[in-house]
C-alpha cells in the first residue's frame, strides 16, 4: 500500500513539472519582445524621354555638362585640325607654368626683336595677329587677352616661348598637360597657335578642354570679355566669338583654317532644379567658321531645351514593402511628390532606404525617404516614405509556433 501512494505521488510531480515547464514557455513566448521587420523591397522605376540634340549634319561634335557625368557625342571623332581653338590649350599649359589670380594682372613681359619676327611672320601669312614692338611692356593677362579675344596667333607663340623658353620646350609640356588630363585625341603641333594643321584634335577632346577652361577663372573671365582695353601697342581689342551674350553663352574660342575649316567650343550657362550649370559644346570639321557657329548656336539651345523635369514619384507611389511574417505584407509610399530636373535619356536612379519597423508601426508613421542628387551639385532633394497601413499584432498561436521567429 505504501509503494502505490509513492507512485501516485511521483506522477502528480511529473504532471506538475510539465503544466510549469508550458507555463513558462507560455509565458515566455508572450513577454518576449518581437523581432523587427525589415523592408523586403523598394523599387522608384523612373521612365525618361529621349534626347533631341541638334547635331550638325557634318564633321564631328561633342556636347557635355561641367560637373555631371553628361558626355555626349556625334559623328566619327577622328583627329583633325583645330585651329585657333588649339590657344586654349596654350592658355591653360601656360597658366599652369605661370598662374595668375583672379583679378591680378601676373608679371610683366618685356617683347623682344623676336616677338616683332613673330608678328611679321604671322601678318606675311594672313594669319590674325596684335601689333608689337621690341621693348614693349605687357601683362601675362593682357597677353591671354591678345590670343583669347582677337586670337593673335603671334601672341600664342610669344606667350609660350616667354613661360617654357622655346616652341619644342612648350609642345612637351603641353603633351603632359594633355596626358595627365586623359586627353588622348589631342597633339599638339609645331606651333602654340594652331595655325599649323598639325595640331589636331577631337570634338570630344575639345568639349573637355572647353571644360577645362571654364573651370579656370582667369581663363573663364577672359573668354567672357568681349572686348579688352588697353592692350600696349594694340589698344582696344574685339572678341571674335560674335555669339557670345546669345542665349547664355559665356565663351570660348573659335578657330577657322582652310585645313580645319571651321572650329568652335562654345559654353553656355543654363538653369537646372535653381542651379546654374555650365553647358559646353564643340564642333569641329564644319566647312566655314560661320557654320561652326551657326550649327554650335543650335546644339547649344538644344542642349539647354534637353533639360526636363521628371516626376521620381508622386504622393501615394509605392517606394517598397514590408513581409510581416504573421500576416502579409504591408506597403510603404512616398508621403509627398518628387520632382527633379534631368538631361533627357540619361539614367535617373533614386535612392530609397527603408528602416526596419515594430510589430506597432501604425499607418502614416514616417518609415524612410527617397532620394536623388542634383544635377552638377553636391546637394539633394528627397521626400519622405511613410507605411500606407498599421502593422498587426501576432496571434498567440503564431507566437507558440514561432518562439524563434
Amino acid at each position: 500500500m505504501v509503494v502505490v501512494i509513492r507512485r501516485r505521488n511521483r506522477g502528480l510531480l511529473g504532471l506538475a513539472a510539465v503544466v510549469l515547464l508550458v507555463a513558462v514557455y507560455v509565458a515566455w513566448v508572450l513577454v518576449r519582445p518581437l523581432p523587427s521587420i525589415r523592408a523586403s523591397g523598394s523599387k522608384i522605376t523612373v521612365q525618361q524621354s529621349p534626347g533631341n540634340l541638334a547635331w550638325p549634319g557634318g564633321g564631328q561634335a561633342a556636347v557635355s555638362v561641367a560637373g555631371t557625368n553628361i558626355f555626349e557625342t556625334h559623328g566619327q571623332q577622328t583627329p583633325v585640325p583645330i585651329a585657333s581653338t588649339a590657344k586654349i590649350i596654350t592658355a591653360l599649359v601656360v597658366l599652369k607654368q605661370k598662374p595668375v589670380a583672379l583679378n591680378d594682372r601676373g608679371p610683366v613681359v618685356t617683347l623682344t626683336d623676336r616677338d616683332v619676327a613673330l608678328y611679321k611672320t604671322y601678318a606675311a601669312k594672313d594669319g590674325s595677329v596684335v601689333p608689337v614692338q621690341a621693348g614693349e611692356k605687357i601683362t601675362e593677362y593682357q597677353m591671354l587677352q591678345a590670343i583669347m579675344l582677337p586670337s593673335a596667333n603671334n601672341m600664342a607663340d610669344s606667350l609660350a616661348v616667354w613661360a617654357y623658353g622655346s616652341l619644342p620646350a612648350y609642345a612637351k609640356a603641353a603633351d603632359r598637360f594633355l596626358a595627365d588630363n586623359n586627353l588622348r585625341s589631342t597633339h599638339i603641333g609645331s606651333d602654340a597657335s594652331g595655325l599649323s594643321p598639325d595640331t589636331t584634335s577631337t570634338a570630344a577632346d575639345l568639349a573637355r578642354l572647353g571644360k577645362l577652361a571654364m573651370a579656370n577663372p582667369v581663363l573663364a573671365q577672359i573668354v567672357g570679355q568681349s572686348t579688352a582695353a588697353g592692350i600696349p601697342v594694340a589698344g582696344t581689342v574685339k572678341n571674335v566669338n560674335f555669339l557670345l551674350g546669345n542665349t547664355g553663352i559665356i565663351g570660348v574660342k573659335t578657330g577657322n583654317t582652310d585645313q580645319a575649316g571651321g572650329v568652335f567650343v562654345g559654353a553656355a550657362k543654363v538653369n537646372v532644379n535653381n542651379k546654374p550649370l555650365t553647358i559646353v559644346t564643340a564642333v569641329a570639321g564644319a566647312p566655314s567658321l560661320f557654320a561652326a557657329m551657326k550649327n554650335s548656336l543650335l546644339l547649344i539651345q538644344s542642349a539647354q531645351a534637353n533639360f526636363e523635369t521628371v516626376t521620381i514619384a508622386k504622393a501615394g507611389d509605392e517606394a517598397g514593402s514590408y513581409k510581416i511574417p504573421w500576416d502579409g505584407q504591408i506597403t510603404a509610399v512616398a508621403a509627398k511628390g518628387l520632382d527633379v530636373e534631368t538631361w533627357r535619356g540619361s539614367s535617373v536612379t533614386a535612392n530609397v532606404k527603408l528602416q526596419p519597423i515594430r510589430s506597432d508601426a501604425k499607418a502614416g508613421q514616417i518609415v524612410g525617404g527617397v532620394t536623388i542628387p542634383l544635377l552638377g551639385t553636391s546637394s539633394y532633394r528627397s521626400v519622405p516614405v511613410k507605411l500606407q497601413e498599421s502593422a498587426t499584432r501576432p496571434s498567440l498561436k503564431w507566437r507558440l509556433l514561432h518562439p524563434f521567429n
